[in-house]
């Protein structure tokens, strides 16, 4: 299945590229921190999005649509920022997904690519191959921490303090720290590169002995561990068996 072609993919790669080069290859600190919606670092840092863009892409009006609306973001990205000053992560977050939707609007707008709109948002959810990775990353992600969770739980009543602030912060990286890794031994596993995953089991294991102030016994990092790996694999083996025999 062709979403675009050739030229229509690099054009957007272009555009991408033109976006991290200005918005953090060649904006400083000093521009962020002294932004604001008519000040020199403001128009400084606009000037060299439209620049970039148009060297990148050679088109003027794209390049100029996207300066604009790259102004308009980040001055109320400022405006934001100042009245929620607790709220940076989420701020930029919202600031650099308004970005790309800017670039994905114009380069859509430029290779009149609305009518393969629906049809691109719908693939994971029509395409059976697509669906069914979906399934298996979100698998992983989210019921699979619920039930590793479940199942070791008798070991953390009776080897943590779950009730201290500390532990709570290491039960909550412990948890982002296993969704990575699944998500990582998935895409291995489905890329076939089942000599990657050594390395990253041997990566892990080198950083848990190395931390000797760690507060997990050492029991309930390993059932966890390797309840992770175990179903992350065996789901990635599934997941590549069904998409090449899907009868």
């Amino acid at each position: 299945m062709t979403f675009f072609t050739f030229q229509q993919g690099n054009f957007l790669i272009r555009l991408l590229l033109a976006h991290i080069i200005s918005d953090f290859v060649l904006q400083t600190n000093k521009m962020v921190q002294n932004k604001k919606w008519l000040s020199g670092s403001m128009l400084l840092h606009i000037a060299i999005v439209f620049v970039s863009t148009l060297v990148l892409s050679g088109e003027f009006i794209p390049s100029l649509v996207i300066a604009l609306t790259h102004w308009a973001i980040d001055s109320l990205k400022v405006a934001l920022q100042a009245k929620y000053t607790n709220k940076q992560i989420e701020l930029f977050i919202a600031d650099q997904v308004l970005h790309f939707l800017i670039i994905a609007a114009v380069w859509f707008s430029y290779f009149n690519l609305w009518d393969k709109l629906y049809s691109t948002i719908t693939i994971p959810f029509t395409n059976y191959h697509f669906s069914l990775i979906l399934l298996a990353y979100l698998w992983l992600i989210y019921p699979v921490g619920f039930l590793i969770k479940f199942a070791t739980q008798s070991i953390v009543q009776n080897t943590v303090k779950t009730n201290s602030e500390n532990e709570t912060k290491v039960e909550h990286g412990g948890k982002l720290i296993g969704q990575f890794e699944r998500i990582i031994i998935l895409t291995l596993v489905l890329l076939q590169q089942y000599e990657a995953i050594g390395f990253l089991i041997t990566g892990k294991s080198i950083i848990r002995f190395a931390d000797h102030n760690s507060n997990l016994r050492s029991e309930y990092v390993l059932v966890g561990t390797m309840m992770s790996y175990a179903i992350a694999i065996i789901t990635g083996v599934g997941v590549s068996y069904l998409t090449q025999n899907p009868h």
